[in-house]
């Protein structure tokens, strides 16, 4: 009896065999779809469909790094670019005058910071809870 990867045989009698493949889940992409067409050919179209299933997987893991690393880098570009943006844009300095002579009440805020300072989020949050 010859069993191939993934597939099972079972004989409760000499006269019945039941055979049947078991799969343990994740996704059926065209890589488990081929191999599991090349396992059940005759011998010298296995063999070659293997072969060239495992070199056209190889390529195209190679090719989807690739791309990836090429999203992650218009990612950055386009993150550098906004920091960029933020970077040029000059504080908010307010000065009020104060009770004590001499001594102005000053504020410094960021351009890109919605009304209030870091503070106003927690405060806010506290208020309405």
């Amino acid at each position: 009896m010859d069993l191939k990867w993934g597939q099972y045989s079972m004989t409760v009698d000499p006269k019945v065999e039941f055979k049947f493949e078991h799969h343990w889940g994740g996704e059926d992409n065209w890589y488990t779809k081929g191999k599991r067409w090349a396992n059940k050919q005759n011998f010298p179209i296995n063999h070659l469909a293997l072969g060239m299933l495992e070199w056209l997987w190889k390529l195209y893991i190679e090719e989807r790094v690739k791309q990836e690393m090429e999203s992650v880098d218009r990612q950055a570009e386009e993150i550098i670019k906004q920091w960029e943006k933020e970077e040029k844009q000059e504080p908010i300095i307010e000065s009020k005058p104060s009770d004590v002579e001499g001594l102005d009440d000053i504020s410094i805020k960021a351009p890109y910071m919605i009304d209030g300072d870091w503070n106003d989020a927690q405060i806010n949050y506290r208020k309405w809870r």
